[in-house]
């Protein structure tokens, strides 16, 4: 895995999180955080993806004349203590929108033009590393555009997040 470290874009984003804090708001949805999300929590309140200094905010999945696409986005995490809530937002949504159950997905970033980027636990809370699902209030024609597969692991998918200089090099327009 390429080196990484968590930082803010932002001068002022806040104290993290404590263990204590993380492990009750983990009880209360009845999960365990992936270890790197955890340690995102704990580096500050709205924490970032930087590679070598660059702020990463795009998943990227290859050369864009190879079918690489954009797929997932995490400007900054969602602050721990707003977790629960974005939780349980996501399920009145797809309740309302798709009269459907949205079991064991934990939302950890807002999309920018609408939406989330989730864990899916995928009916199994003991799950060390889950897979990172999108719900893009963008693409909501069926449920099933509305919410998709990003990558295999949280891992994978700061993996895929890339700097703006090295998407360009990839052949996307930033």
């Amino acid at each position: 895995m390429r080196p990484y470290e968590w930082g803010s874009i932002y001068s002022a984003p806040g104290q993290g999180a404590n263990e204590l804090q993380i492990v009750a708001v983990e009880y209360r949805l009845g999960v365990r955080f992936p270890e790197a999300l955890r340690t995102a929590f704990q580096s500050s309140r709205k924490a970032s993806v930087f590679k070598q200094g660059k702020l990463c905010q795009s998943g990227i999945t290859g050369q864009i004349d190879q079918g690489g696409k954009v797929l997932g986005a995490l400007s900054f995490l969602e602050p721990l203590d707003r977790i629960e809530a974005e939780t349980q937002d996501i399920a009145e949504y797809v309740s309302e929108q798709y009269q459907r159950p949205l079991p064991d997905v934990i939302p950890f970033a807002q999309l920018g033009a609408g939406g989330w980027t989730c864990l899916n636990y995928q009916n199994d809370p003991t799950r060390a590393n889950p897979e990172v699902w999108e719900g893009d209030m963008e693409t909501n024609a069926t449920f099933e555009e509305f919410f998709h597969k990003v990558a295999d692991s949280f891992d994978d998918f700061i993996e895929m997040l890339l700097p703006d200089d090295e998407i360009e090099a990839l052949g996307f327009r930033v």
